[in-house]
């Protein structure tokens, strides 16, 4: 009987870590320009940036915004984008998944995300450490 419930408890356990994957924005060496946009590939889905003209690369990472859900939680938002400057000094962001794709992320486990306002006065976090793994979310995937 003990030995079911703790291979119960394991696999509950493994289900919920797999339902919710922290994740951050891609490192610059992983982004590439294919097909007239900046793409690179996450744990399970594409980045990718609008279609654009350039024979640029991506050079550094600048930062990320994150849009909270009700309340302006931490909890229950989605990751706007992914911001990176090229060679040339011109800003790309990349989004996480397809458009029509709904996601529900969460900040809860990380420190780097401080609290702002976007341009239009709605509260947003801003995310401005240099290593993409310190921008890190996690996607709630039993929510979609």
């Amino acid at each position: 009987m003990t030995t079911r419930m703790v291979c119960l408890f394991c696999l509950v356990l493994m289900c919920t870590t797999q339902a919710m994957a922290r994740q951050g924005c891609p490192y610059p060496s992983s982004v590439k320009y294919i097909e007239g946009a900046f793409q690179a590939v996450g744990a399970r889905l594409l980045w990718k940036s609008p279609k654009m003209r350039t024979q640029d690369f991506i050079d550094r990472f600048v930062g990320a915004i994150f849009v909270p859900g009700d309340g302006q939680e931490r909890k229950n938002g989605y990751l706007e984008k992914c911001i990176y400057l090229t060679n040339r000094g011109r800003p790309v962001t990349l989004r996480y998944g397809m458009e029509e794709d709904v996601l529900n992320m969460s900040l809860v486990d990380t420190t780097y995300w401080q609290p702002a306002t976007d341009a239009f006065g709605l509260a947003i976090y801003t995310c401005d450490d240099r290593q993409p793994d310190n921008c890190s979310f996690t996607v709630d995937e039993s929510r979609r």
